[in-house]
């Protein structure tokens, strides 16, 4: 998609919103960089586009202005399950600042995980990763035990998509695995993680991002939600502090 189209989408239907006591969901997401991208309840309702959905805004065209992740995917179909919207700020007068986005749907899940940077290098200082989704009907068991096939995306342009598989043990509250991407060997292992009720978090910052011998970053923590009947999602984020260019986003199903 071209940025005018992506501009057009978004921009085009905004005289449209206001529309007033428009019922939404329980939608919830973080994004690490919310000066350039937050996610939230789309707040467009035309085109393709619906309100009340999981839905994304950037700051060339507003902050407040949401756009929902489906109508996005039903204009740019996922490619190996990944839409890739390519709209760097190198390009020219208006349509300059949009960025370029990664994102990818949790299987049957309204859900949503990616990255964001300005110039789709990630090391420009900008990259952003993020989830978001409908917790409506959440519910996590507080015994047993469960794995997930995830998926992430970090450096989608180099390392294509990341695979692995997330173990939970919902009595003891703990959240382990790591997802890898084929074609490169780079890993992120999340560490040891914490689980209390539908959220997850790291309870020590150790987790890693690898590439064959070598530690890219370390120290990371992760942040994120389960969704769905009996925690049947997942999706957060792992996060390197200055080392921005290895935060991950991840999603998943459970097995």
């Amino acid at each position: 998609m071209s940025r005018s189209t992506f501009k057009a989408l978004i921009l085009a239907p905004i005289a449209a919103v206001a529309l007033a006591g428009v019922a939404q969901a329980a939608i919830v997401g973080l994004s690490t960089d919310t000066s350039q991208l937050r996610v939230g309840a789309s707040t467009i309702n035309a085109g393709p586009h619906t309100s009340g959905k999981p839905g994304v805004a950037v700051a060339a065209i507003g902050l407040s202005s949401y756009v929902d992740f489906a109508g996005l995917q039903a204009s740019v179909p996922p490619v190996n399950g990944v839409t890739t919207i390519n709209n760097p700020s190198t390009a020219p007068g208006s349509h300059n600042g949009m960025g370029v986005f990664n994102f990818a749907k949790v299987s049957n899940a309204d859900l949503y995980f990616g990255e964001w940077s300005d110039t789709a290098d990630v090391a420009d200082g900008t990259h952003t990763v993020y989830y978001v989704g409908d917790n409506t009907g959440t519910t996590v068991p507080t015994t047993g035990t469960a794995t997930y096939a995830v998926k992430g995306i970090s450096d989608y342009a180099n390392n294509g998509i990341l695979a692995g598989t997330f173990s939970a043990n919902f009595g003891s509250g703990t959240l382990s695995g790591s997802i890898t991407s084929a074609s490169t060997g780079y890993t992120v292992d999340i560490g040891s993680v914490g689980i209390s009720g539908a959220n997850i978090a790291s309870t020590t910052a150790n987790a890693t991002a690898t590439q064959g011998a070598s530690t890219l970053a370390s120290g990371g923590s992760v942040s994120g939600q389960f969704f769905g009947a009996s925690a049947a999602a997942l999706a957060g984020l792992v996060t390197f502090g200055g080392n921005s260019q290895y935060d991950t986003a991840f999603g998943g199903t459970k097995n």
